[in-house]
């Protein structure tokens, strides 16, 4: 059985630090960053189908959340999600 998806705490996404992870085949990349014309920071998501990294890969989907504990709570039930139907297929 595959582990669940830890991500980083509130402070490591608002210091700006990115974060690569996986799940089974699922490969994913997040990134904070502010939207133009938007005031709020998001979490970038980006995922991928593995082995190879990210840059030899076709982005299969991408998502943005809030930077903020509840953000972070949504990226995680989002990634287990794309996880769980690409690690069936």
């Amino acid at each position: 059985m595959l582990k669940p998806i830890e991500l980083p705490t509130l402070l490591f996404w608002e210091n700006g630090n990115s974060w690569y992870g996986s799940k089974g085949l699922a490969r994913f990349f997040i990134k904070p960053e502010k939207p133009e014309g938007e005031e709020t920071p998001q979490l970038s998501v980006q995922l991928w189908r593995g082995p190879l990294c990210m840059d030899l890969s076709e982005i299969l989907s991408t998502a943005q959340f809030p930077v903020s504990e509840e953000g972070i709570q949504q990226t995680t039930i989002w990634l287990e999600e794309q996880a769980k139907t690409l690690n069936e297929a």
